[in-house]
């Protein structure tokens, strides 16, 4: 089955590689662009580990790589030490994630800057990448409520006559960090997908599994906007709710 669209997902934590750079190993920073310019610098002067497709790892990239092959497409990921990066791209082996408790979050924090400011400087040498590529191609997107919050400035820029073109697989707390005139842009996926045979798993993973189910199981990668998204809540009507606690 061939469809146009790319495949967008997030990194994950796991990863496969020895001698990770990290932003440990750079002095302290006053401005979070001089970091990330400083970041860039260090990421270009490592050996490359392989392509992105062997670096991570875990069931979130597992599911959005089936779902790229099941539709013969490409597929990128959203990297916080990176920018956005195509499967193939050759990479080294990094650690760098916006997470509150890690290097790079103690670092914002210091600096009075928020994970936005990030994403808007480490992709500064190529602005916007994700909002060009929505802009080039039908774009299936599937990211946790984190990522989505930090590529916000990098989203909002997709033009309003490029809406149909995006499809958004998040938590029910992702869709907070959306853009207002991309809110239909989200399937209408929540807790019901736990009941779904080979798409339950954890909250880590929902986007990815998500996407899976919407490319595998409901066949709806090629549907209209409106088509797409009544197809999903038709899949789930007759589900369970998830109880909460």
């Amino acid at each position: 089955m061939t469809v146009t669209a790319v495949v967008v997902t997030s990194c994950t934590q796991r990863k496969s590689g020895w001698g990770r750079i990290n932003l440990a190993q750079l002095p302290r920073m006053r401005e979070v662009e001089q970091l990330a310019e400083a970041w860039r610098g260090l990421v270009g002067r490592a050996l490359p580990e392989g392509p992105v497709q062997s670096l991570y790892q875990g069931r979130s990239i597992a599911d959005a790589v089936a779902a790229a092959a099941y539709l013969e497409s490409s597929w990128y990921v959203v990297s916080a030490g990176l920018g956005l990066v195509r499967s193939d791209q050759p990479v080294p082996a990094y650690e760098c994630t916006v997470a509150a408790r890690s290097e790079l979050g103690g670092r914002l924090k210091l600096l009075g800057a928020t994970a936005v400011d990030w994403w808007n400087a480490i992709t500064a040498h190529q602005p916007y990448p994700l909002s060009r590529l929505i802009a080039q191609s039908p774009t299936l997107l599937a990211l946790p409520s984190s990522y989505l919050r930090m590529i916000h400035d990098d989203l909002a820029r997709v033009s309003p006559a490029e809406v149909g073109q995006l499809r958004i697989f998040t938590s029910t707390a992702g869709l907070q960090f959306v853009p207002e005139h991309l809110a239909d842009c989200v399937m209408p996926y929540d807790d019901r997908l736990e009941s779904v045979r080979n798409y339950a798993g954890t909250r880590s993973d929902f986007a990815q599994r998500a996407l899976r189910h919407f490319v595998e199981a409901l066949g709806a990668a090629s549907l209209p906007l409106d088509e797409a998204r009544a197809t999903v809540s038709a899949a789930l009507a007759r589900r369970p709710q998830r109880l909460q606690s």
